[in-house]
């Protein structure tokens, strides 16, 4: 049978396809070689137009004008090729960082999300600042109840205290401005002690001695 009909054919192995980015280099380089035959070109017709005006070398400059024209043809629609290959290559990288914002997003989501689930809910926050409140309250309660004064007899309280302090304030002024003397639970004064003159005292002591 497979001498009558031959062995099936086996499909070729094809690889991976081509890339966009190693497509347009590879565009590159035959725009490239075509840009170099352009010049040849252009160095051949100098020389055939400076040349004896033969037919030989009209024919030519003849064909080195077509090759010309060809060539810049080819590049021409290359280079439309390379575009179009651009152009999707441009595309694609946007549809990859697209994807790749995407996806950042939705893990920045759920960070967050999970993050604001271990604060709790707006219920607990409430609940977190009447207690703090709460707290507050009572250390201003403990900080009044030891600051307050527990070594003052009974029925003295810090009003009286502050009454009678600034009563005795303005006895005091009205004492200064009329002169009158001072309370007499008030120490008085002590006087300079004033020392009598010579002759004084030896007169003193003379009328003792007779």
């Amino acid at each position: 049978m497979k001498r009558l009909f031959g062995a099936p054919k086996q499909a070729p192995v094809t690889g991976p396809a081509p890339s966009l980015q190693d497509t347009s280099t590879r565009i590159d380089t035959r725009v490239t070689e075509l840009d170099k035959k352009i010049a040849k070109c252009d160095e051949d017709l100098r020389r055939y137009a400076g040349a004896s005006k033969s037919g030989q070398q009209k024919q030519l400059a003849l064909q080195c004008l077509k090759r010309k024209k060809m060539y810049e043809q080819q590049r021409d629609q290359i280079l439309g090729t390379q575009f179009n290959v651009d152009s999707l290559a441009g595309a694609q990288e946007q549809a990859e960082i697209n994807v790749m914002t995407v996806e950042a997003m939705k893990g920045g989501y759920q960070e967050l999300k999970e993050r604001y689930t271990q604060i709790g809910g707006v219920m607990d926050i409430e609940r977190l600042m009447d207690d703090m409140a709460d707290l507050n309250d009572d250390i201003a309660d403990i900080n009044e109840a030891i600051s307050a004064s527990y070594a003052v007899p009974d029925g003295f309280d810090e009003a009286s205290f502050e009454a009678e302090f600034s009563a005795l304030e303005e006895e005091m002024k009205m004492e200064a401005l009329t002169g009158v003397a001072k309370p007499s639970y008030l120490p008085e004064a002590e006087k300079p002690a004033v020392k009598e003159p010579a002759p004084v005292a030896e007169a003193a002591a003379e009328a003792s001695r007779s």
